[in-house]
């Protein structure tokens, strides 16, 4: 088992994790135990730290939920350039808020959603510009 220290919305908390099979694990939040499985890989970009996990980039491009939830704050507007860590939106799950931050250096080409929206795991939030070659 390891234990890992997150936080969520400037709140700490120490988080264990077993790995019981492929793809499949025990966590430990609080004294709650959660069975995990995962699926539907795909490549993840090395991102900043996000409540809920990693942020993926799909296609090279967008830049997904995490988790299904409801969008509320958007802190970039099309056209943006951001730094990696740098806040791009805030998405509310389980009554907790998920900062989501920018996994790379970019350009925003796309704002795919709006305050108020409610958004699926895996949707897009916003698309980065492709780089000039």
């Amino acid at each position: 088992m390891r234990r890992y220290r997150i936080e969520v919305a400037g709140r700490a908390f120490e988080v264990d994790v077993d790995d019981v099979g492929a793809d499949r694990f025990q966590v430990v939040v609080e004294g709650r135990r959660f069975d995990v499985a995962l699926g539907g890989a795909h490549d993840v970009a090395a991102a900043a730290p996000v409540a809920g996990g990693r942020v993926s980039v799909a296609d090279g491009d967008a830049l997904t939920a995490p988790m299904p939830g409801r969008i509320l704050r958007v802190a970039v507007a099309e056209g943006a350039t951001v730094r990696r860590g740098q806040d791009i939106a805030v998405l509310e799950a389980m009554k907790m808020e998920n900062v989501i931050r920018a996994p790379r250096d970019g350009r925003i080409a796309a704002v795919c959603v709006q305050v108020g929206q409610q958004v699926a795991h895996g949707e897009a939030i916003v698309r980065y510009a492709k780089p000039a070659p």
